[in-house]
């Protein structure tokens, strides 16, 4: 009864942590339109009264606008002084927020972007068995960080510190193995053959 309500807790809160940036988006995305479409009525009001598909020409305007800015923004992404911004952003005050780095590479890998910062999966030994873990950062020689995440809520999980002999490194992308965590270890069959 205890683990079928830590289940239900966790996939509670996955829900939750999952919901959160879509709803900042779309609140995002309402705003960015009302302003659009503030600024439109000027330009479009003197247009005939025409809609397409149920769409008023200054809604189809407005939208457009959007999806303009989109792109350029998105374009200006990938300019490298916009990427020293993000990272000196990322280094001077996202790196305080909890989980940030590893929510951001989650994120990225569920939005299917390559990144160069994905995490190393490797497996550690628990109690249970060997569990999936992300090797976060090597302390020494002989100690590494690794994060061990929940099932089947990633988001949270346990920080723990293993000895180098007692990790296991394995073949797989973060993306696998997060799928394969949200999944309950289905399809853990095909992914680890041959590798255990």
């Amino acid at each position: 009864m205890k683990s079928i309500l830590k289940i239900i807790k966790a996939t509670f809160l996955g829900g939750i942590l999952f919901l959160v940036p879509l709803v900042v988006l779309l609140i995002v995305l309402e705003k960015g339109y009302g302003i659009v479409q503030k600024t439109t009525l000027p330009l479009v009001s003197a247009l005939p009264k025409v809609s397409v598909l149920g769409l008023a020409i200054q809604e189809l305007v407005g939208l457009l606008i959007i999806i303009l800015i989109c792109l350029v923004a998105g374009l200006l992404a990938r300019t490298a002084a916009a990427e020293k911004l993000v990272q000196k952003l990322e280094e001077g005050i996202l790196s305080f927020v909890p989980g940030y780095s590893f929510m951001k590479s989650m994120n990225e890998n569920i939005l299917g972007l390559e990144s160069k910062d994905d995490l190393k999966v490797i497996l550690v030994p628990t109690d249970a068995g060997l569990q999936f873990a992300f090797l976060i950062e090597q302390i020494s020689d002989e100690k590494s960080t690794v994060f061990i995440p929940d099932a089947p809520n990633p988001w949270s999980g346990s920080v723990v510190f293993v000895d180098k002999k007692d990790i296991t490194e394995i073949d797989i992308t973060q993306k696998q193995a997060l799928a394969c965590i949200r999944k309950l270890g289905y399809g853990s069959e095909e992914l680890l053959k041959n590798k255990l």
